[in-house]
């Protein structure tokens, strides 16, 4: 590993360096100067110059003015030479590192520093780098988190206007007496009451997908039986799976398989599978749902034979507000299911799909959950 140089400890070696290297060029032209002056290679007896000067020659003065000047001369080009390295070495990443920052300040967040050196700056440099990255992530985390409020708040008000619209205008005919067949009144009051439960259930839908993409949210986790989760499921909504005439295929174990999740979120996200199943496909379709065990996770598989998922919003069904029929203006669904389906799953640490499937079933959500180390679950 590369030994690390301080800032001080880099002024002090380069200081000592270069009065070490003045000293020697000092001490060479000394003696070229002694032998000039004194015509032999002797030591200058610096004891004093008014006794030097004394018994010099004019031309000898001269020359010792000369040598003085000359060290003058040395000592100058040699601290310029210094500051002129310390100054690379320290001014100028201090320089850049200023420059930096007040990029950053001004909102500039794609700057990155590379300037070369050994000292602490190098450090600093590569913490600035760091820095500049993570602002850069946070911030396109925020532009698409503030992108993604408004599309919801498009998409509610959307589909809150035509229910709302609906329920205005039979209300409007009822209460101004329009309306005088009891039958028809009783169609009336019916249609407001299923676009109210529509309005109801787009509201509750709401509220689950924003308190689970909460930062602050935290799971309720406990050991639950993941399989008779999937029976009370299946049960729940089994005389809806009667009235569209589907066929129900149960694959799940007899024994216990115990997993550490909160009951109430993992109950609405196999729910919302289940509810998307049969109320997105025709009358007669195949069902199946399956549990499986492999080395570190716990996999729940929902097939059908119904409708074929479009290309076109294959990659993004688990956003909020995709479907894959009108099944929204129809009011059959709020858009929210699958993307709760989604933050619960991850949760959990884990991960929902679509998945190629084979005969009679054309597609399969996959549900797969990561086993707790302690609890563990029973192999199948």
């Amino acid at each position: 590993m590369k030994r690390r140089h301080s800032i001080l400890r880099t002024v002090v070696l380069r200081f000592i360096g270069y009065f070490l290297g003045i000293e020697i060029v000092i001490s060479i032209f000394e003696d070229i100067f002694n032998a000039l002056v004194y015509g032999a290679e002797i030591d200058f007896p610096y004891d004093g110059i008014p006794g030097i000067a004394a018994g010099m020659e004019p031309r000898q003065i001269a020359l010792v003015i000369l040598w003085g000047l000359v060290q003058l001369a040395v000592y100058c080009v040699g601290i310029a030479l210094f500051a002129r390295s310390i100054s690379r070495k320290v001014s100028y990443p201090a320089g850049r590192m200023a420059e930096g920052f007040s990029e950053v300040s001004n909102g500039n967040l794609n700057i990155l520093l590379d300037f070369e050196t050994e000292t602490e700056f190098k450090e600093m440099r590569d913490a600035f780098n760091h820095m500049t990255r993570k602002l850069k992530d946070y911030e396109e985390k925020r532009m698409a988190m503030e992108n993604e409020r408004m599309r919801l708040f498009s998409h509610i008000a959307h589909d809150l206007k035509t229910p709302m619209t609906t329920i205005t205008g039979y209300a409007g005919a009822l209460a101004s007496g329009m309306v005088d067949d009891a039958d028809k009144q009783r169609e009336y009051h019916m249609a407001i009451k299923a676009k109210s439960d529509q309005m109801n259930a787009l509201v509750d839908q709401l509220l689950s997908y924003s308190k689970l993409g909460a930062p602050q949210y935290q799971m309720k986790l406990a050991s639950a039986d993941i399989a008779e989760l999937l029976r009370v499921a299946c049960a729940s909504l089994f005389g809806e799976i009667e009235n569209k005439q589907m066929e129900l295929n149960l694959l799940l174990p007899e024994e216990p398989v115990f997993l550490k999740i909160d009951s109430l979120e993992m109950s609405r996200a196999i729910g919302n599978l289940l509810t998307n199943a049969i109320r997105h496909n025709p009358a007669g379709t195949l069902l199946s749902v399956s549990l499986t065990e492999e080395y570190e996770h716990i996999i729940i598989q929902i097939a059908d034979s119904g409708v074929i998922i479009p290309e076109a919003i294959a990659g993004n069904l688990f956003e909020p507000f995709i479907s894959g029929s009108d099944s929204r203006s129809s009011g059959s669904g709020t858009g929210l299911g699958l993307a709760i389906v989604k933050k619960v799953a991850e949760q959990h640490s884990g991960e929902v799909f679509v998945s190629d499937t084979i005969a009679p079933y054309t597609k399969m959500f996959v549900l797969r959950l990561p086993k707790n180390k302690k609890s563990g679950g029973r192999n199948v």
